[in-house]
């Protein structure tokens, strides 16, 4: 025990001295999160005002000479009208973003809706402009609404005349389990790619970093058993992952306190993750999916001959990691026995069961324990590979 804490201890002082391994271990996990929250939130701000404040430039052709569409169009405040010709000029107009939105009201718009009849406005707008269409929605349905009272008011009916089924949906979900189950599985999900980021750097500098400086051949003939060497070697790679991870959650810890202004409901969701509970529970997964990690990083970087050859297998992993955890996103995919055994999938499904509120505890227990025996499986793997010669001199 002794040999392999002095092991780790050499290493550890190592890995800290490594600028490239401290970037990626430390600075990046713990200021990631109030970097990006601070800039989403900026930037959101400023969309919702420069929204509030701009008129949306709206063009007009109008075929119905008189009619209160265009009255109530040019009255509006929000709306800046610029009369257009044709439908061929609105069109270009608003491909070359000299308008916004496009209203063409038909001939025979008034004698329609005198008549009681549908009358006819078509809408021209880009697809690729993402909330013009419901601001104008918005501001046209005041006029809809208008007409629809004065319509029942001049036949003598009530409101209710026109909904002879009123449907109330009544949503039976509490806000924690909404909103667990549709985001509660992605901000875990990135404290996975950081065990996996912060594990990579310390596993290629110990093992592959060493056959390069030939200095590992000068450790092996020390007075320490090689099962020593690499549990010490493997027990800085996991702390190195774990440790980005939980600066991570430091990180989103100190953004969610200091950043002004976000959403309520996103604030509310990344409180509720962290609680001691939660994250207790987190790390009781992330620990074996990390040692996991370890156990397979570490034969590909005993294999490597250099830092660049390991860096090349090991970065395409990264896709591995990736893949498992979109699948877990994935709409109607839960946590089942069978999705419990998956490793990461099971994690991001975890997850969004722990933070509804709806885990039930046979599936966490599978979550662990496959998690676990993925571990020890790696691990026994690694130790035999570290024992052939053949491996480490290759």
């Amino acid at each position: 025990m002794k040999n392999i804490i002095t092991i780790a201890s050499k290493e550890f002082l190592d890995t800290l001295r490594d600028k490239r391994t401290l970037i990626m271990m430390v600075i990046i996990p713990i200021l990631i999160f109030p970097l990006i929250f601070s800039l989403i939130t900026k930037l959101q701000q400023n969309v919702i005002n420069k929204e509030q404040r701009s008129s949306l430039v709206t063009g007009v052709i109008n075929l119905d000479q008189e009619n209160g569409l265009e009255k109530f169009l040019k009255g509006h405040e929000a709306l800046t009208i610029v009369s257009v010709q044709d439908q061929a000029q609105l069109e270009q107009l608003i491909r070359k973003d000299s308008l916004q939105i496009g209203v063409i009201i038909e001939e025979g718009f008034t004698e329609n809706l005198v008549n009681l009849k549908s009358a006819k406005v078509n809408v021209l707008y880009s697809e690729t402009k993402l909330t013009i269409r419901e601001r104008f929605s918005g501001l046209l349905n005041v006029y809809v609404s208008q007409i629809l009272k004065d319509r029942i008011a001049s036949q003598g009916l009530e409101e209710s005349f026109i909904e002879p089924v009123k449907t109330e949906y009544i949503n039976v979900a509490s806000e924690q389990e909404v909103i667990g189950k549709l985001a509660g599985g992605f901000l875990p999900y990135l404290f996975v790619i950081f065990c996996f980021m912060g594990s990579m750097y310390p596993a290629i500098d110990l093992f592959t970093g060493e056959k390069e400086r030939k200095t590992l051949e000068t450790l092996l003939t020390s007075p320490v058993s090689r099962l020593e060497i690499l549990v010490g070697k493997m027990a800085v790679v996991v702390s190195s992952g774990l440790l980005s991870a939980v600066l991570a959650i430091v990180g989103l810890f100190v953004a969610v306190r200091t950043t002004v202004g976000m959403p309520d409901i996103f604030a509310g969701m990344i409180s509720g993750m962290l609680s001691v509970k939660f994250v207790l529970l987190l790390l009781a997964m992330l620990v074996p999916l990390t040692i996991f990690f370890a156990g397979v990083m570490v034969p590909l970087t005993i294999y490597a001959k250099t830092f660049k050859e390991a860096q090349s297998i090991l970065s395409p992993m990264t896709f591995f990691v990736i893949f498992p955890a979109v699948i877990g996103l994935m709409p109607g995919i839960e946590l089942t026995t069978v999705t419990a055994l998956i490793p990461i999938v099971n994690i991001s499904l975890a997850t969004k069961e722990i933070l509804a509120g709806t885990i039930q505890t046979p599936l966490l227990l599978i979550t662990i324990v496959s998690l676990i025996t993925y571990a020890t499986i790696s691990v026994l793997f690694c130790v035999r590979w570290f024992g052939k010669e053949t491996h480490i001199l290759r």
